[in-house]
C-alpha cells in the first residue's frame, strides 16, 4: 500500500502540473509564478504548497523503494540516506497528508472563484474536491497495490482502506446534494444551469457542440458550452 500510494501521489501531481503548464497562454513563462509571489492570491498560496508537497512525496517514494534503488549501480548511497530519514517518516507522512488536503482544497477555492459558472461558483466545491481526491486516491492505490504488488483484499491495509471508502463516498454524495440544492434555490442563472442536467440538454451542450469547436484554452471551451 505504501509503495503504491507514493507512486500514485507523485505521478498524479506531476501529471497535473504538466497539464496546468500546457494550458497556459505562454507555457514557457510558467517559472514566473515560482519567483513572484502574492500572499493574497490563491494561486500563489497553491504554488507554495506544491513546492513543499512535490519534493516530500518524491522523498517518500524513494524511501519506499530504497531496497530496490540500492541494487542499482551508482545508487548504493540511497539506502543509508533513507535509513537516516526513517526516524522522521511519521512527521513526513503527516506533513504530506496535510499538504495533500490543502492542495485539494486550494484547487476547489481557485475554481469556485469563477463567478460566471453557477455550477462551480459555490463554497461547497473545496470540500467536494477534498472528498473526491481522497476517494479517487484510495481507489487508484488499491488497484495499483493489487495489480503490481500482490496485495489481497484480506490484507489489513486493504481492509482499512475499504472501510474508509464508505464515509468518504457519503461525504461526496452530501456535497453533491448541497450543490444541487444551492442551484435549485439560487437565482435564475443557477436554475438554468440545473436545467441543463435534465433531458437532452447535457449531452447536446457538452458533447455535441464541444466536438465541433476547438479553442486554445479549456476555460474558453467550458465557457462556450455553458
Amino acid at each position: 500500500i505504501i509503495k503504491s500510494a507514493s507512486i500514485i501521489g507523485l505521478a498524479t501531481i506531476l501529471l497535473g502540473m504538466l497539464c496546468l503548464v500546457l494550458d497556459l497562454t505562454n507555457p514557457l513563462y510558467f517559472w514566473r509564478i515560482l519567483v513572484y509571489y502574492n500572499p493574497t492570491s490563491v494561486m500563489s498560496i497553491g504554488v507554495m504548497l506544491l513546492l513543499f508537497y512535490i519534493p516530500l512525496v518524491a522523498v517518500l517514494m524513494v524511501m519506499s523503494f530504497a531496497d530496490t534503488f540500492s541494487k542499482w549501480p551508482l545508487l548504493g548511497w540511497v539506502k543509508p540516506v533513507c535509513d537516516q530519514l526513517e526516524k522522521f517518516r511519521v512527521w513526513i507522512n503527516a506533513i504530506v497528508m496535510v499538504l495533500a488536503i490543502a492542495i485539494c482544497a486550494y484547487t476547489g477555492f481557485l475554481i469556485s472563484a469563477l463567478i460566471r459558472f453557477p455550477l462551480i461558483n459555490t463554497a461547497v466545491l473545496p470540500a467536494l474536491f477534498v472528498a473526491s481526491g481522497i476517494s479517487a486516491g484510495m481507489a487508484a492505490t488499491k488497484i495499483l497495490a493489487a495489480c503490481c504488488f500482490g496485495a489481497h483484499e484480506e490484507d489489513p491495509d486493504m481492509h482499512a482502506m475499504h472501510q474508509a471508502e464508505w464515509p468518504v463516498m457519503a461525504t461526496e454524495a452530501f456535497c453533491l446534494f448541497m450543490i444541487a440544492i444551492a442551484l435549485l434555490s439560487g437565482n435564475e442563472s443557477a436554475q438554468t444551469c440545473l436545467q441543463c442536467f435534465h433531458g437532452r440538454h447535457l449531452g447536446s451542450r457538452l458533447l455535441g457542440r464541444c466536438r465541433r469547436y476547438r479553442f486554445r484554452h479549456s476555460a474558453d471551451r467550458f465557457d462556450y458550452c455553458w
